[in-house]
């Protein structure tokens, strides 16, 4: 097998010493006392040197295109798309064929004729972004893909806001993490893989998503209400609360939806001010969070209920408006008597230790846990009497409270006395 590299272009001396190593090379130059004085200066056992011009019939006669698992040109755009016409329409080359330059051909030759372009501005571009941007946590890929960054390595490190993170709870709409590279072993993960410091993440997705995942990750930037959607919709909600949400919460546009919120498309964050719209948050199952409003902004304090099923959603949510609002965060546990705590309550409170602990470290915020035993309904309420602004309830969508069946986020978010946020459990992959 062998490759052959048309032109002795500015790095070619580097080609030829990589190549050499794993195939034989073959050397097209129309220059001959410029391609002796290259042999003289870089003997090589398996080159082959060939003078002439790679747009000639009878030069190819010479070679074995059978052989060739690539072509590699140095050439001008114009030779490049030549030589690419001659192989693939006269003489029938199937196999790669690669341009190297600072210029770009056409789009839509480069696609008839299947090339391959590596330009070396982007090449470099990239590796300083990695250098520059990412400081050794971020790494963008040279060579592969759209390089429009719609794939990225990310680097856990102890002081990521993801570390320790089960990767549902990082989960962003357009971005995926494809790959997890641990102790040098590749790892398929699933959504309930928890992240670790050194741990390398490959994102892939949409170029907007992935600078928004890597932004949370890397950086801690909030992504709340955009990791449900981009648009904000309202009903009836014009007051001062609803105006301090708009002016903080990040959405491509605000419309009123007093019909049908579910029918506005994209809807990322819902606000409503009528009571009637908890019950039919909770009935209708919105997979959207929504603001039910009681005027008790600013919100510089926020209990979260531990006591539901949809903890994971709730607690990334929680963590995004203590950063927006610049809030105290409590999290909440009621349990029963501690010497009557089933395994799995005693489990759920030993995370939620870990949990609250790492957000505090992580992201500079105050974090705290506070844990009462008792019934969830009448502890949290009681409890809201104080300082709270805001109280934040996870819920699944569809769920509901019913007679001999009572739901707790649904009996608190229809007894609250203060501002609550619901955040739904929902599948966010798309």
């Amino acid at each position: 097998m062998s490759v052959i590299l048309l032109g002795l272009g500015r790095y070619v001396e580097e080609i030829v010493e990589v190549v050499s190593a794993i195939s034989d090379v073959v050397l097209v130059e129309r220059d001959e006392a410029r391609l002796r004085a290259f042999l003289e200066k870089a003997p090589v056992a398996n080159l082959r040197a060939l003078p002439g011009s790679a747009t000639d019939v009878g030069l190819w006669k010479e070679v074995d295109l059978e052989a060739a698992e690539a072509v590699i040109s140095f050439l001008s755009v114009e030779a490049t798309l030549d030589v690419a016409r001659l192989l693939r329409k006269a003489l029938g080359y199937r196999s790669k064929i690669v341009h190297v330059s600072k210029a770009r051909p056409d789009p839509q030759a480069v696609r008839e004729l299947d090339l391959e372009v590596v330009s070396i501005p982007e090449v470099l571009g990239a590796i300083l972004r990695n250098l520059l941007q990412g400081q050794g946590i971020v790494r963008y890929p040279v060579g592969i893909g759209l390089r429009k960054g719609e794939v990225v390595e990310v680097l856990i490190t102890e002081s990521s806001p993801a570390v320790y993170a089960r990767l549902r709870e990082l989960r962003q709409p357009g971005a995926r993490v494809a790959l997890v590279y641990r102790e040098g072993s590749p790892i398929l993960p699933r959504a309930d893989f928890r992240v670790q410091p050194g741990d390398r993440l490959l994102v892939v997705g949409d170029p907007r998503g992935v600078e928004i995942f890597v932004g949370a990750v890397i950086r801690g930037e909030p992504t709340f209400p955009r990791r449900f959607g981009s648009v904000g919709a309202l009903c009836r909600a014009e007051d001062e609360e609803a105006l301090y949400l708009k002016e903080r919460l990040k959405v491509r546009d605000w419309v009123e939806a007093c019909e049908d919120p579910k029918g506005v498309a994209e809807v990322g964050v819902f606000l409503a001010r009528d009571r009637d719209w908890v019950r039919r948050a909770f009935q209708e199952g919105y997979p959207f969070p929504s603001f039910h409003l009681r005027g008790t902004h600013p919100y510089r304090s926020i209990l979260v209920s531990a006591n539901t099923e949809a903890l994971s959603p709730l607690l990334a949510s929680a963590m995004d408006l203590a950063r927006i609002f610049g809030s105290e965060v409590y999290v909440l546990f009621v349990s029963r008597v501690e010497a009557f705590m089933p395994p799995e309550e005693k489990e759920l409170l030993e995370n939620l230790k870990v949990l609250v602990e790492r957000a505090r470290k992580t992201s500079g915020l105050e974090v705290h846990l506070i844990r009462k035993e008792g019934n969830p309904v009448r502890e949290t309420l009681r409890l809201l009497k104080g300082k709270f602004n805001l109280l934040a309830l996870g819920y699944t969508p569809g769920r509901r409270t019913a007679f001999f069946r009572p739901y707790v986020p649904q009996l608190l978010a229809q007894a609250s006395p203060v501002s609550t946020l619901l955040v739904p459990e929902v599948n966010l992959e798309r």
